[in-house]
């Protein structure tokens, strides 16, 4: 029966994949190949680029941009979200702060960003990653924090159970799903995110290359290099869900 379900998936995601194909070429032939290349006329560009090594520095650039980003909103925004779901007084503190940075418009922060940390070596795209990632940590572990089975926590006093077994065997397993659901929707965000700060504010990663080809009005690249984050992003996604099936399952 899973089986029959996994064949049926993967025969559904063919059939969506030859459409969108399919439905791309006709687009190409209606408009022009200089509006929009067709799937064939892409792929030569991608093997282009793909022998060229500007084009695996512009994407290990990028990624490692993504990474200390993500990295930092994760560093600070967990242990600030715990805090605030204990203790209300450093919610009421913070949260004029959390609703500054999730109700910013990105664009605000890509401009603040410029003019803040200036171009060329990235730390302007980093600061944005970091700004617009860190309040769906924050939020996602302070509401995790705040759903802790109160009788546990009660039980853990009576007995007097060290902080250490409280944190790793009540904390952690508890507030974890709700870490990886902000994490999941922060690993959408820094892809999007790399790409609009370094269109911007850098000289080198995947956007300051698709901001070359707008110039040079070569939309196969812009379209290589759409899908170059989208592979990031489908694979940050992946990861995730393989890191939660896998925690999970040990804490059951």
């Amino acid at each position: 029966m899973n089986h029959s379900i996994i064949r049926n998936k993967r025969a559904y995601l063919l059939i969506s994949i030859f459409i969108f194909i399919i439905i791309w070429q006709i687009s190409s032939i209606i408009v022009g190949p200089l509006i929009m290349p067709s799937p064939i006329e892409t792929v030569k560009v991608l093997a282009d680029l793909a022998i060229q090594p500007d084009f695996w520095k512009d994407i290990a650039i990028s990624m490692g941009r993504g990474f200390i980003g993500f990295f930092l909103a994760v560093l600070v925004g967990t242990p600030l979200g715990f805090w605030m779901g204990l203790r209300e007084e450093i919610e009421a503190f913070f949260y004029p702060l959390l609703v500054l940075t999730q109700t910013t418009p990105t664009v605000s922060w890509l401009i603040l960003g410029w003019l803040w940390f200036g171009t060329g070596d990235g730390a302007a795209a980093i600061f944005i990653i970091w700004i617009i990632v860190i309040p769906f940590i924050i939020v996602n572990v302070m509401e995790g924090t705040k759903q802790l089975d109160a009788q546990l926590m009660e039980m853990s006093k009576v007995f007097r159970i060290p902080l250490k077994k409280k944190i790793l065997h009540f904390y952690i397993p508890q507030i974890f799903p709700y870490w990886l659901a902000g994490c999941s929707i922060g690993s959408g965000l820094t892809w999007k995110g790399v790409a609009m700060a370094e269109l911007l504010t850098a000289r080198t990663g995947i956007g300051a290359a698709m901001g070359v080809a707008r110039i040079n009005l070569e939309i196969a690249q812009v379209i290589v290099w759409s899908g170059v984050l989208v592979l990031l992003g489908y694979g940050s996604s992946r990861l995730i869900k393989r890191l939660e099936s896998a925690f999970t399952r040990k804490w059951r």
